[in-house]
């Protein structure tokens, strides 16, 4: 029956780091057979034949399970065929399979994964033309956009680099000379749109592919080297620490609810019972939190901010960064099961922490702000050599902000207009003073706290700005609430037109302070007959430019340019500082995506 193998070219590729035997993958077949509770015959099964220089070992058996669009509870079951084909060549294995997946034990015990420059070598070559592209943000931020992806003939003429830095590429499709393949690296995924193939063809295939990561990557698309690029762990931990940990929860979810879910969750226990939708919801929302790393051994604590309990904890390991524990709940009582098994009876059951590890879900920043740990590797955002010029240039410093002391100042009942000495009277004194429109949109459904308008020789520029005062700081904490506001409404800077008459008619009133109303009126400027029409102009125009600025006190450029300096040096910044600066990339990242301008507005 191997004979009538008819399936696509696509196989995961890996080292083999322990010897496979006759007796191992004898071992494997009957594990499968058990995961699968299977008791009919073999298909067919052949172990470790030979082929040229190669070997193969192959299964295909029938199984029962519940359909997927059926609770997991029914009684009903389909039958399922499925395979497994694993072909051993020069120290590599290629695996290739449908419906049937390898114990994740004899992967980990037999298997480490190719690195992802050799997989990067052989596939994105420098003649490869990219069509497609998916990339995750190398932020932990959870106002970071986390994933994107691009498609177009040729993605090298219609993609710049100014945002690619901060994406580390995931799975990729390239054309070479007429040959589509397309590989996810930090898997060793890798497949190649053909007809669909035979044993032959399929183990030509996987030596062809084993033969080229074998190769040192030499001639890589630079286009690919404008993405983050990957790095050793050794090298990454022999110059930086690991300060910061969060889980990719966008790719949990996935699994736990996309099309092609794979997992269920479920509490942990001799009565095992899935998790509500209320109750995952609450699952992510705790794992979206990012964690301090305290320690400086090889296993470390990571801890909520200004916590001293442990919520995980870490290894670093020397060739990955492992996720050792989860402590808290309700992640620390929940466990992961197949969805192809009937509710608490898969024998692979596991804790959500080695689910989670076994995934590489893992997230890791380290102080040397360039590096990020994701997807089982560390990349490095290139961007940033040079003295961090192209971070500083969406700073503006501003000499007005010096003197604030307050955000909003002082209110009475005959007021008439902010303080000078606030933030807001900086904003509208100073920062937005070319502003022909200006308008107050503070508190209420609030969009910004000021928006402004400006027309100048045709060109409309629409401006939302957020205040913030504050001590001076080169920490995260002070921009958490400022960032939030900012990218929450980015989508309102078009001015949706259902929205835009009731707020054009709130703004015709006075400002109300909490608890204090004034006579200081929300519309500041305005140099139109009809703010109806002037908003509606800036809407559908077609060249507007669009600015999301953050107008703080608490931030010094020189202070800045001190601790970019102080790298260039050989300093290492705070881990304060590493948060800062993940944080308002993720805020200057989030602007470019709907086509706006992200910046900040600060003290000299």
């Amino acid at each position: 029956m191997i004979d009538d193998l008819a399936v696509a070219k696509t196989a995961s590729f890996f080292v083999v780091k322990k010897r496979l035997s006759g007796k191992a993958v004898e071992a494997l077949f009957v594990a499968l057979r058990a995961n699968y509770a299977v008791s009919a015959h073999n298909i067919f099964k052949h172990t470790r034949e030979v082929q040229g220089a190669a070997r193969w070992s192959a299964i295909c058996f029938t199984y029962e399970a519940p359909p997927s669009f059926l609770a997991s509870t029914t009684e009903v079951r389909e039958t399922l065929c499925g395979y497994l084909l694993l072909v051993e060549y020069q120290g590599h294995a290629a695996v290739f399979s449908s419906r049937i997946s390898l114990p994740a034990s004899f992967k980990t015990t037999h298997f480490s994964p190719v690195p992802v420059e050799r997989v990067e070598g052989a596939i994105a070559k420098g003649d490869a033309v990219f069509q497609r592209i998916r990339m995750r943000n190398m932020s932990v931020s959870q106002f970071a956009m986390r994933n994107k992806t691009l498609e177009a003939p040729n993605l090298a003429t219609v993609v710049g680099p100014a945002g690619s830095r901060r994406y580390a590429p995931q799975t990729y499709t390239v054309s070479t000379n007429g040959t589509h393949s397309t590989a996810t690296p930090s898997t060793g995924r890798i497949s190649i749109r053909s007809e669909r193939a035979g044993l032959d063809e399929l183990i030509d295939f996987a030596e062809d592919v084993v033969d080229a990561v074998r190769l040192d990557p030499v001639d890589v698309s630079a286009f690919i080297r404008s993405f983050a690029r990957p790095v050793s762990l050794a090298d990454a931990l022999a110059s930086s620490e690991p300060i910061t940990m969060a889980i990719d929860t966008n790719a949990l979810v996935d699994a736990v609810t996309g099309a092609e879910a794979t997992i269920r969750l479920i509490h942990a226990g001799g009565n095992p019972v899935e998790l509500t939708t209320a109750e995952l919801n609450a699952l992510i929302a705790q794992l979206d939190l990012p964690l301090d790393i305290v320690g400086d051994a090889r296993v470390r604590e990571a801890r909520l901010p200004g916590a001293a309990v442990e919520a995980a904890s870490i290894s670093l390991n020397k060739s990955r960064i492992s996720l050792r524990s989860l402590s808290l709940p309700p992640a620390a009582d929940v466990e992961v099961e197949s969805l192809d098994m009937p509710i608490g009876e898969d024998p692979e059951r596991r804790t959500l922490q080695r689910y989670l590890d076994d995934t590489n879900a893992l997230i890791v920043l380290f102080e040397d702000f360039q590096l990020a740990y994701i997807d089982g590797q560390v990349f490095r955002d290139e961007g940033m050599q040079g003295g961090g010029s192209a971070f500083l240039r969406y700073l503006h410093p501003n000499a007005a902000l010096t003197g604030v002391t307050s955000e909003k100042g002082t209110f009475t009942a005959e007021k008439m207009s902010f303080d000078a000495t606030s933030s807001f009277g900086a904003i509208v004194d100073h920062v937005a003073a070319a502003d022909t429109i200006l308008i107050c949109d503070d508190l209420g459904d609030e969009w910004a706290d000021f928006i402004g308008i400006r027309e100048d020789g045709g060109v409309t520029q629409v401006s939302f700005y957020h205040a913030k005062h504050g001590d001076l700081s080169l920490g995260a904490g002070p921009f958490h609430v400022a960032v939030s506001q900012a990218i929450k409404n980015l989508a309102n800077m078009s001015f949706p037109e259902e929205r835009v008459a009731l707020k054009v008619l709130g703004w015709g009133n006075t400002y109300n302070a909490p608890g204090q109303a004034t006579q200081i009126p929300r519309t500041i400027r305005s140099n139109a007959p009809d703010l109806l029409d002037a908003v509606a102009r800036a809407r559908t125009a077609p060249e507007a430019l669009r600015r999301a600025t953050i107008v703080t006190s608490s931030l010094s450029k020189q202070a800045v340019e001190e601790v970019f300096a102080e790298i260039q040096n050989g300093q290492r910044p705070s881990p304060s500082f590493v948060q800062l600066y993940w944080l308002l990339q993720s805020f200057f990242s989030a602007c470019t995506e709907i086509g706006a301008t992200g910046s900040i507005v600060c003290r000299p």
